[in-house]
């Protein structure tokens, strides 16, 4: 027997880790109705979640992402669904899920206007949802 005291293993290690945002990886953010708030930018995330488990594709990453068009009025949006896993003592863990949304074709007041950025920024928001869940960014969502 040791005199040692035995190092604690906490559910929330990896959400620990991951969880605080630095000022210089935040962005202010306004949307119409008056909604405003504060966005990670995705980049730090993913570079998050690579100190913590590895490469993308080998220590995490994500399903094939799923879209979904859909009309509304003189608008189309666009969702994505993807999943999030991680690996943990070598093993695959179980898999999140996140969904994401933009507008491919919106009405201004100039007419309809197409994003061609649209798919991806819908991916982008269904990867970074699905990631908080594993506490990526948590100090900003909660």
């Amino acid at each position: 027997m040791t005199n040692e005291p035995a190092q604690e293993l906490t559910t929330t290690r990896i959400w620990d880790q991951i969880s605080r945002v630095p000022a210089e990886h935040l962005k202010s953010f306004k949307r119409g109705g008056g909604f405003s708030g504060t966005a990670i930018k995705p980049m730090w995330t993913i570079h998050r979640m690579t100190e913590a488990f590895g490469p993308c594709g080998i220590g995490w990453g994500m399903t094939e992402p799923t879209f979904q068009v859909v009309p509304a009025g003189n608008e189309i949006l666009v969702f994505c669904t993807v999943g999030a896993w991680v690996k943990e003592n070598g093993d695959k863990s179980a898999t999140v899920f996140g969904v994401g949304g933009d507008k491919v074709a919106a009405a201004r007041s100039s007419g309809i206007f197409a994003d061609d950025e649209a798919f991806k920024k819908a991916f982008t928001d269904a990867l970074t949802n699905a990631l908080k869940h594993f506490g990526a960014g948590a100090d900003i969502h909660m």
